[in-house]
């Protein structure tokens, strides 16, 4: 029978600190374009270097002992890439992301939530 995962399997760790409490969604996503080349006597394709997203929308935790917000928002502020891992009971993946200020405030009536799209600096490894 095969495995189903679920999301509730999902961790995260950015710089050495796990969210997992904090983080309501995460998803690595490669982007690889093939440029297809047709010629009168031939068809080949090449394939340009993959590039890495990772993508977390959180709950805003400002000033809280841990806080995700304070954290994104002194990395941004270094301006240099920080570590991340994810994974599931399976495999994990981890490289560096590029660290990017994290949105304030929301709507009265629900939960604040803030979404970061990093982008992944260099490859990703697989464990």
């Amino acid at each position: 029978m095969a495995v189903i995962q679920t999301g509730r399997t999902l961790t995260v760790t950015i710089d050495s600190v796990a969210y997992s409490a904090q983080v309501a969604e995460v998803t690595l996503t490669p982007s690889q374009a093939v440029e297809q080349y047709i010629t009168l006597t031939d068809v080949s394709a090449v394939s340009a270097p993959v590039t890495w997203e990772l993508s977390v929308r959180a709950y805003q935790d400002w000033g809280a002992v841990g806080s995700f917000c304070d954290a994104m928002w002194t990395a941004a502020a270094t301006g240099t890439a920080i570590a991340f891992s994810m994974g599931t009971d399976g495999s994990t993946f981890s490289g560096d992301i590029i660290p990017v200020y994290p949105s304030v405030g929301g709507p009265a009536d629900s939960a604040l939530e803030v979404e970061f799209t990093f982008a992944v600096d260099g490859d990703v490894s697989k464990v």
